[in-house]
C-alpha cells in the first residue's frame, strides 16, 4: 500500500505608480522578427504553461562565447533583475523588475517549451542610477522580446530557467518563492492528479483516494483528503495549482493540511 502522502511529505507545513509604455529602440524590427521564419512558431497560450505561478531571479547573463555580463545582485543596494508568470482571468501575463522600472506584458509558452512575449514590454519611467543600469535594462527588455529558446531543469517542477537570446545571449534564472493568486490565504504549490482514484483505507472506513504527486518522475501516492472546486473526469491527468491550508482539528488518519482549487494548469486525456 503507497505510503499517504502527508506521511511521505511531512505535515508542517508598484507610492503607487502608473504603468506606460517604454518605447523601446527598435521595436519595429523586433516586433518584425517576432513573426518572422527565424522566429519561434507563435500560438495562444494552452495548457502546457510550465512557466505559470512562477517566479524568477536573474542570476546570470552570458554572451556568446561564454563571456559574463555583470547583472545586479540581491543585496541592499542591488535588487536583482526579475520575472514573474501570472494569469490576470484567462490572460498569461509576465511582470517583473528590469533593473531600474517594473514592467508587464503578455506573454505564450509554445509547443509547451518556449517562452513568447506576445506584446512589447511596458514599462514604468524611472531614472535609472548608477547610469549604466538603463543599458541593462533596455538591452533585457529588448531580449525578452526576441527569446530564440526556452529550457528549464525539470519541467514538472522547474527551479532552472535559461532564455537564449536571438543575438546568441544566454539569461540563467533561479526560481523564487511563486506568487499566490486566487485570493486564498495559504501557500500555493503545483501537483498532479492521475487518471482515476483508486480504493484506499482512511482509518476504518474504506473508501477511494486521489492519486498525487509533486513531480512527473515520482511514484503516485494516495491523497486521503478532498480538493475543494475541483471538478474530477474520469481518464484525464491533471496538473493543478492548489492553495494549501492547515486543518486546525484533522480526523484520525486525515490529512493535516486541506488543498482549495485555484486553477487547472493542465489537463490531458489518457491516450492523446
Amino acid at each position: 500500500m503507497p505510503t499517504p502522502y502527508t506521511r511521505a511529505r511531512g505535515l508542517g507545513l508598484l507610492g503607487a505608480i502608473l504603468l506606460a509604455g517604454l518605447a523601446l529602440a527598435g521595436c519595429a524590427s523586433q516586433s518584425a522578427w517576432r513573426n518572422s521564419a527565424g522566429s519561434p512558431a507563435f500560438q495562444p497560450a494552452n495548457g502546457n504553461d510550465f512557466l505559470a505561478q512562477t517566479s524568477w531571479t536573474l542570476v546570470r547573463w552570458t554572451h556568446p562565447g561564454g563571456a559574463p555580463r555583470a547583472v545586479p545582485s540581491n543585496d541592499p543596494r542591488n535588487r536583482p533583475i526579475t520575472i514573474t508568470f501570472t494569469r490576470e482571468g484567462a490572460e498569461p501575463r509576465v511582470t517583473g523588475f528590469a533593473g531600474c522600472n517594473t514592467f508587464t506584458a503578455s506573454y505564450t509558452v509554445a509547443g509547451g517549451q518556449n517562452l513568447i512575449l506576445t506584446s512589447d514590454p511596458a514599462a514604468t519611467r524611472m531614472a535609472c542610477a548608477p547610469a549604466d543600469r538603463a543599458q541593462v535594462e533596455h538591452d533585457f527588455l529588448a531580449g525578452l522580446i526576441r527569446i530564440a529558446a526556452t529550457s528549464v531543469d525539470d519541467y514538472g517542477n522547474p527551479r532552472r530557467l535559461s532564455l537564449s537570446l536571438a543575438n546568441g545571449d544566454i539569461l540563467d534564472f533561479s526560481r523564487r518563492i511563486d506568487p499566490v493568486m486566487g485570493g486564498s490565504a495559504g501557500t500555493p504549490k503545483l501537483v498532479y492528479v492521475n487518471s482515476q482514484r483508486v480504493p484506499c483505507d482512511a482509518g476504518v472506513l474504506r473508501t477511494t483516494c486521489y492519486q498525487v504527486r509533486d513531480s512527473d518522475n515520482q511514484p503516485w501516492q494516495f491523497w486521503y483528503g478532498d480538493i475543494a472546486g475541483f471538478q474530477y473526469q474520469l481518464g484525464s491527468i491533471y496538473r493543478l495549482r492548489v492553495i494549501e491550508t492547515p486543518v486546525l482539528h484533522p480526523m484520525p488518519d486525515m490529512p493535516a493540511v486541506q488543498w482549495t482549487l485555484d486553477r487547472v494548469v493542465e489537463q490531458r486525456v489518457v491516450g492523446h
